[in-house]
């Protein structure tokens, strides 16, 4: 089903906006005539497609202002309480607002139509309605969340978790790939959930696996959880670092002894981040450091959100991490697969929303050593399947 919203305070023009929608879906499509209403109605769904008038009362029954649904269009692209459309048809009748406003809209990705009640704004909606329908046909999911993992032993609590009931299968197209598929129960719905070891460390075997299984079951959401070093002084033993953005450290240019960076960073949408720190709201990690057998750091555990570095080869050279330190002057973490996860995700048609976040089990140094691997791998587990069941319980609400 599209989420549909209507933005307008105006009966005519709200009527003239139906009509071109498919006679069966307009009972389903929400009103707001006020700013305050839509405000209320983007803090509840996430909608397709919205029609906003850029003149519109900042209360019901109120007189129209020309600066709100402007002021609307930021705020619900700005702060991280409003669920942000995934389309934005800005409409105005005052050309003088057109030329306004019409920078700040393009900034947020919004296309803006005048419309002075002689034109035939059921044509624009028809159009726009039949392109989203189309793209949302091709984008059905056929799985809720698929979770990667590099390691065995990063897996092992994910599988290890009473709520899955984990069994192997071979899918068509990736009876080489070593998945398991469970059902999870929420709010009496069964969810599909997809795991997947790896079959190598490295950004190459992340990338192809990544996109190979997530062009063929088609995930609602890709998390990878696991273990990494940290940046010391920046990140404790046993922290939980969400790569946010997340790069590779080897592209660019060698010449001589010189080596230029080129990086290209991709970050996590702001509703992944968002409903990352509610989870946490819920004191798990104290929950996960408290509740441990294996040997664990001094210190409880605390989550940074921040700059995680990608690359094939394992670091344990004081040297080396100064060096990826100058790439980003506040990068906190490295680790060898998290950028081929988030680049699958981004050039696949299926554009499923991703996350990677591991625990801090060394600093990448001559020390390094595997004291707390057992340890960071169970609660990166840990936190990931509690994740899954917290994300997946927030959609069915």
């Amino acid at each position: 089903m599209i989420n549909i919203i209507i933005v307008d305070d105006s009966d005519d023009k709200i009527e003239a906006i139906l009509s071109g929608l498919p006679e069966s879906i307009r009972d389903s499509v929400d009103i707001a005539k006020s700013k305050s209403s839509a405000q209320k109605a983007f803090a509840k769904k996430t909608y397709d497609v919205a029609f906003v008038d850029l003149a519109l009362p900042r209360y019901d029954d109120g007189e129209p202002l020309p600066n709100e649904g402007a002021n609307l269009v930021q705020e619900i692209n700005e702060f991280d309480w409003f669920k942000s459309p995934k389309k934005i048809l800005a409409i105005t009748q005052h050309s003088e607002l057109e030329s306004e406003y019409s920078e700040l809209l393009k900034k947020f990705g919004v296309t803006l139509h005048h419309h002075d009640g002689t034109g035939n704004i059921a044509d624009i909606v028809k159009y726009q309605y039949e392109t989203i329908a189309k793209v949302n046909q091709q984008l059905d999911y056929n799985y809720d969340v698929l979770i990667v993992v590099a390691l065995d032993e990063e897996a092992k609590p994910i599988l290890s978790d009473e709520r899955f009931n984990w069994s192997r299968q071979n899918i068509l197209g990736l009876e080489d790939v070593n998945i398991r598929l469970s059902y999870l129960p929420v709010n009496k719905d069964k969810k599909k959930v997809a795991l997947v070891i790896l079959p190598r460390m490295g950004l190459v075997s992340s990338a192809i696996t990544t996109s190979r299984v997530v062009n063929e079951i088609r995930p609602r959401y890709v998390l990878m959880p696991g273990i990494c070093a940290g940046v010391e002084g920046e990140v404790k033993l046993g922290d939980i670092i969400v790569a946010n953005p997340s790069w590779e450290w080897q592209t660019g240019k060698l010449k001589g002894d010189s080596f230029a960076i080129e990086p290209y960073q991709i970050a996590v949408n702001q509703a992944m981040v968002g409903r990352f720190e509610e989870m946490l709201d819920t004191s798990i990690l104290d929950e996960l450091w408290k509740n441990t057998d294996n040997n664990r750091p001094e210190c409880k555990p605390t989550c940074h959100f921040g700059p995680m570095v990608s690359g094939s080869s394992v670091i344990a050279n004081t040297e080396k991490i100064s060096e990826l330190k100058e790439q980003h002057r506040k990068l906190i973490g490295i680790e060898m697969e998290i950028f081929g996860v988030y680049a699958a995700c981004t050039q696949s048609n299926v554009n499923p929303d991703f996350i990677g976040f591991k625990s801090v089990c060394d600093y990448g140094n001559e020390q390094k050593a595997d004291n707390y691997h057992s340890y960071c791998s169970e609660i990166s587990g840990k936190l990931c399947a509690n994740f899954v069941e917290f994300v997946l319980e927030a959609d069915s609400e």
